[in-house]
C-alpha cells in the first residue's frame, strides 16, 4: 500500500499562530500588571512556587497590606536592582494602608480601622482606658504598653488614661454634628476633623486623659509629669500629632493630648527634625530607591533606610524592591494613603548594605507648599485650645472668637471671613457630610 503524501503547514498560516501567542503573552503581562520588559530577552529572577505561596520569609512585614509575592520586573530586567534585593508585588490599592498613611483634611481614611483588638483587654496595668469597648490597631498594642509602663517607672502612680482611639466614620460625624450645635461651624472646622478624614478612623492614634484632683477627667496640657509623654514618645514609635507651630499645615489646633503611631526610625526622624506627620510624608518622595533613599541613623538604637516607591498607575499592582535577606534585615512596607509606598530597611546588622553608600542622612524638604493659606498668618501663641477647656473628641468650648485667626482687619466679622474659612476645605465637601449624616440620622 502506498504510504500517504505528508502535507507540508503553509509558512503564512505558522508565522500567523506565532503572532498569535506572541500577542497573548504581552496581554497576559499586562492584565497581571507586570512590565513586558522580559521580553528583552534580559533573563528573569527565580521565581519558585514556594515562594510565590509563602510571598515572604521571617523578616518580612508589610504593614498590613494584602498580597506580596516574588516577582521578576522593573528593577531587576534594567540591572537596577542590587544582589542584595529583590522585587515583592503589592496590590496599588494597598496605597492606602499601613502605620505611615496620612489622613488629613485633603486625604480621607479609606480603610475603617483594620485589625482592630479591644485596648481593654489588652493594656498593661500601668494605663486606665475610658471605655471598655475602645479599638485600636492591633500592631501598636505593645508600643503603647511599653510607651505607658515606662512613663509610670518614671513618673510614679498616674492617673493618665486613654481616652479616645479608633473612631468610625459614623462615630466622627456625631461627634461633628454635636460640636457644630455646642461651638458653631468654625469652632469645629478649627477643632474636630472632617467626617472620614479623620485620623482616628485609621486606628492609629489615640488621645491621652488624666482625672484631677477632683475627679475630672481632663486633656493632658503635655506640661509637667506629662511632659515625659511628649520627650519620649518617639523611643516606643509614636509622635506628637499636632504641634503648636505646625498648626499652619495640619490644620488641626495644637492637642498636646494626641499621639499617632508610625514606627519608631520615623518618629525618632520626625520629633528630632521637629517636623510634622505632613512634612515628613511629602518630604520622602525626593528618597527613592534609585538615589538611596534616607538614612536614619540612631547609633546604639539602630540604623534605618527608608525609601518612598510610586505606584504604577498604569497597572493593578506595584514591584516594590526589599532585601533579600529579610532576616538579616528586617523591613516593613506601608501606603502613603496617596500615591506610593514607603519601605522601611533595618540595616543596624548590615553594615555592607548596598544602599549605605547612597542613602542621604541630610533632610531638605520647603514644607512652603503645605501651608493652608487661611493659615498664612497664624500665631500659634494665640491658639485658643492652649488654654481653653477641651473635650476628650478634640473639640473646644473655650472662648475660640478671641482669636484673631477668626477676624478681618478691622476686628469685625465679614462675609469674606466664612469664604476664606471655606477654601480650607477645597477637598473635602464636609456640608454634606454632615448632612447626609443628619439626614441618616433623624430617619432612622
Amino acid at each position: 500500500m502506498k504510504k500517504a503524501e505528508k502535507k507540508s503547514i503553509p509558512s503564512g498560516f505558522l508565522a500567523l499562530i506565532v503572532l498569535v501567542i506572541f500577542i497573548s503573552g504581552i496581554a497576559t503581562m499586562l492584565v497581571s500588571g507586570h512590565n513586558i520588559n522580559a521580553l528583552s530577552g534580559k533573563p528573569a529572577a527565580k521565581n519558585t512556587d514556594s515562594d510565590a505561596a509563602s510571598g515572604a520569609s521571617a523578616g518580612d512585614s508589610t504593614s498590613g497590606l494584602s498580597s506580596q509575592a516574588v516577582s521578576p520586573n522593573a528593577y531587576e530586567e534594567k540591572s537596577n536592582l542590587p544582589a542584595d534585593y529583590r522585587l515583592i508585588t503589592v496590590l496599588n490599592e494597598d496605597v492606602y494602608k499601613g502605620s505611615l498613611i496620612l489622613v488629613n483634611y485633603r486625604y480621607q481614611s479609606m480603610i475603617d480601622g483594620e485589625n482592630l483588638v479591644n485596648i481593654y483587654d489588652n493594656a498593661s496595668n500601668s494605663i486606665g482606658v475610658k471605655d471598655d469597648d475602645m479599638l485600636i490597631n492591633e500592631s501598636i498594642v505593645e508600643p503603647i504598653n511599653s510607651f505607658f509602663d515606662e512613663f509610670k517607672k518614671a513618673q510614679g502612680p498616674t492617673s493618665i488614661l486613654i481616652s479616645s482611639s479608633y473612631r468610625s466614620k459614623e462615630a466622627q460625624t456625631k461627634i461633628y454634628k454635636e460640636s457644630v450645635k455646642r461651638t458653631g461651624e468654625q469652632s469645629t472646622a478649627y477643632y474636630v476633623a472632617v467626617p472620614g478624614y479623620s485620623e482616628h478612623q485609621t486606628g492609629y492614634c489615640f488621645d491621652t486623659a488624666a482625672y484631677n484632683y477632683n475627679g475630672e477627667m481632663i486633656e493632658l496640657d503635655g506640661e509637667g509629669e506629662y511632659e515625659w509623654l511628649t520627650k519620649n514618645c518617639q523611643d516606643y514609635g509614636f509622635i506628637l500629632r499636632y504641634p503648636h507651630d505646625k498648626t499652619n499645615i495640619t490644620g488641626i489646633g495644637y492637642e498636646a493630648w494626641h499621639f499617632r503611631y508610625v514606627g519608631v526610625p520615623h518618629a525618632t526622624f520626625i520629633m528630632d527634625k521637629k517636623l510634622c506627620f505632613e512634612e515628613y510624608i511629602e518630604g520622602l518622595r525626593d528618597y527613592t530607591f534609585d538615589k538611596g533613599g534616607l538614612l536614619i541613623d540612631k547609633g546604639t538604637k539602630g540604623k534605618w533606610i527608608v525609601y518612598y516607591v510610586p505606584k504604577l498607575e498604569a497597572f493593578n499592582n506595584t514591584d516594590v524592591p526589599v532585601p533579600a535577606d529579610s532576616k538579616k534585615c528586617p523591613y516593613t512596607v506601608s501606603g502613603n494613603n496617596i500615591d506610593g509606598f514607603i519601605v522601611t530597611v533595618d540595616v543596624t546588622n548590615d553594615t555592607s548594605n548596598s544602599l549605605l553608600s547612597k542613602a542621604r542622612s541630610d533632610w531638605s524638604f520647603d514644607s512652603s507648599s503645605l501651608v493652608i493659606a487661611d493659615f498664612k498668618d497664624y500665631d500659634p501663641d494665640l491658639d485658643p485650645s492652649r488654654t481653653s477647656d477641651t473635650t476628650s473628641d478634640g473639640d473646644s468650648n473655650g472662648n475660640w472668637e478671641s482669636d484673631p485667626f477668626w477676624d478681618d482687619s478691622d476686628g469685625s466679622s465679614t462675609e469674606s471671613d466664612a469664604e476664606d474659612y471655606e477654601s480650607r476645605f477645597d477637598y473635602v465637601d464636609y456640608y454634606d457630610e454632615v448632612s447626609e449624616a443628619t439626614s441618616s440620622s433623624e430617619g432612622q
